[in-house]
């Protein structure tokens, strides 16, 4: 889904983490090729997380410092308006 948006021209997207209690390599491997077609066009990926756990593993991996996280969807919305 993630990948038709940003070849349908979508610049600026929301991931939204906040109902999940899992992620895995395999979710951290598609965020990371979004963010990889995205900032070639000037775009940027958010992120909505509010479990620590997660938060953990993008801090563990270093990838806090690929993506912007956030605990609301309205700050991860605004941080992209204010960006681009």
């Amino acid at each position: 889904r993630m990948v038709e948006l940003i070849e349908s021209g979508k610049k600026q997207i929301v991931v939204d983490l906040s109902k999940a209690t899992f992620i895995d390599s395999t979710t951290l491997g598609v965020l990371v090729g979004g963010v990889k077609r995205l900032r070639p066009a000037g775009g940027s990926l958010a992120l909505v997380c509010t479990d620590e756990n997660i938060t953990k593993i993008f801090e563990i991996t270093g990838l806090d410092r690929v993506f912007t996280i956030h605990p609301t969807r309205d700050e991860a919305v605004a941080s992209l308006n204010s960006s681009g």
